[in-house]
């Protein structure tokens, strides 16, 4: 594998062309216009304006159909007011959250009250403090709703890059067509709009990472590859990932670190970006050391008020087995892909049950399978990671792998941790598109292949507008407690009046 510039991989194709043209060969080189063919950036700005304009107008529409009291958009969220509480705390120098704010969810160190999500969240209520409303302005929902769009807007951006770097024809638009409808329709972009504390966090971590995924498309396929500046802009998506959600910011982080190992010959440019995740990951060690007393500790289960007061049992599986054992990977592929975990046994217990009890906290509902909702993405992502020549794309790869093995991993499996496999899935799909459209690739696609990419598409937006109807009204906590009692029709039905929370 090399990890070669984009002027020398332009280069090379010109060469190709001209030895092509002597040979009779009909063979273009990346991001080369020569007569008849569009022009890199053809169209984009229609595409962005309109596609941002659908995420504008449908995501708030779907949000507001799918609330237990439809488009009242002055119920306060759950858990809507914690991030206003911890920056109040945070601008006078303290760590802890008012106990009310962050309720069940809240960690008991010593007579304080703190909380394990990040900073990030909160730091987006400053400009509250302008209007006077920091202490009682509920901003959960436009909040999730901003990082849902700000998400879907790199990723089409990252589709039209890929676009512009492969040879223009039916397959071409085939392909980044499927995408663009899959990532405006499906995806999670529909999947998790349910508007509280949980998804708040979860998306703007996705959005971030999807930012870094542009921004990495941009280095593989734009003319500047990965100069000085790119870097540094994967970096603050990095850090600011990690002052989200850990998970995703270790996964960021690492993926940086494969491509510094690489390049490791150019420190110069590599300096820049290592400042800046240095100084994200101290500004993470002194909010966990102010919470916890140490730089390296992100929650301290063992003072969870949910563990001491409800599931005391948390304490044991977590001194037995950790917040991460893959020891649990096998129930983990059962939750997100092959959901026989929810099966009941003629006992009336899940299939399960036994290993669940013993090695997890929590597998919630609803019950789906990533086969079901992003078909096209898995697909396509399966091809881009076995097309991998290069070590720089394949550092970025095994970084972005990293969140998904860990909630495949984790001692609490839920709908929204989906969001963590999403950078990779849309990663590596891009990378398939830009495979199958490779230079010297034959142009058009069969009638099967048209067909299948339409059936995946039709799948992927229709399963995922039923799963986010169905995650509307899930219940909160271990499915088995739902299900056991009341059955499948027990669980749902209650919840499918109108006006229940």
């Amino acid at each position: 594998m090399s990890d070669l510039s984009s002027e020398t991989r332009n280069g090379a194709g010109c060469m190709a062309m001209m030895a092509g043209s002597r040979s009779g060969a009909h063979i273009q080189p990346e991001n080369t216009v020569v007569p008849g063919m569009p022009r890199p950036g053809h169209g984009r700005t229609l595409f962005l304006v309109a596609g941002l304009g659908t995420m504008l107008v449908w995501y708030p529409l779907l949000t507001g159909l799918l609330a237990h009291h439809p488009f009242d958009w002055s119920r306060p969220a759950l858990l809507g007011l914690a991030f206003n509480s911890m920056l109040e705390h945070l601008l006078a120098g303290r760590f802890d959250v008012d106990p009310a704010a962050i309720d069940f969810e809240a960690f008991l160190v010593g007579d304080r009250t703190v909380s394990y999500f990040g900073i990030f969240c909160a730091l987006l209520r400053l400009p509250l403090l302008l209007t006077g409303g920091l202490a009682h302005t509920d901003i959960t929902w436009i909040s999730c709703l901003t990082a849902v769009c700000l998400g879907g807007f790199y990723q089409l951006r990252a589709v039209l890059l890929v676009r512009d770097s492969v040879l223009p024809g039916q397959r071409s638009d085939w392909l980044c067509g499927a995408l663009i409808a899959c990532i405006l329709f499906g995806g999670q972009q529909v999947q998790f709009l349910r508007p509280t504390i949980y998804q708040e966090v979860i998306h703007w971590a996705g959005a971030l990472s999807m930012i870094f995924v542009f921004l990495a498309v941009r280095g593989l396929v734009g003319g500047r590859g990965f100069d000085a500046r790119t870097l540094a802009g994967m970096a603050i998506c990095a850090g600011l990932a990690l002052l989200t959600r850990v998970t995703f910011g270790v996964g960021l982080y690492a993926a940086l670190a494969g491509l510094f190992l690489i390049r490791w010959r150019d420190p110069w440019r590599l300096l820049p970006a290592a400042l800046v995740l240095l100084a994200f990951a101290c500004v993470t060690g002194v909010v966990n050391a102010g919470r916890w007393g140490s730089p390296f500790v992100f929650a301290d289960f063992s003072r969870y008020s949910m563990s001491l007061d409800v599931y005391p049992e948390r304490l044991g599986r977590v001194a037995a087995y950790g917040a991460f054992n893959l020891e649990r990977l096998w129930l983990g592929i059962s939750y997100y892909f092959l959901p026989f975990w929810a099966v009941q046994r003629l006992d009336g217990q899940l299939l399960f049950a036994e290993a669940q009890t013993r090695l997890l906290d929590v597998m919630e509902l609803p019950a789906g399978s990533f086969f079901l909702t992003d078909p096209l993405l898995l697909g396509l992502c399966a091809i881009g990671v076995g097309s991998i020549r290069r070590w720089g794309t394949a550092a970025i790869v095994g970084g972005l792998a990293v969140p998904p093995l860990l909630m495949l991993c984790a001692i609490s499996m839920s709908w929204r941790y989906r969001m963590e496999f999403f950078p990779l899935l849309v990663f590596g799909a891009l990378l398939g598109v830009m495979h199958l459209c490779r230079t010297g690739a034959p142009d058009g696609l069969g009638r099967g292949a048209r067909a299948t990419i339409v059936l995946a598409v039709a799948v992927s937006i229709l399963v995922s507008h039923g799963m986010a109807a169905l995650y509307a009204v899930s219940p909160w906590g271990p499915a088995e407690q739902y299900i056991t009692t009341g059955g499948w029709v027990g669980t749902y039905a209650p919840r499918l009046r109108l006006g229940h929370d």
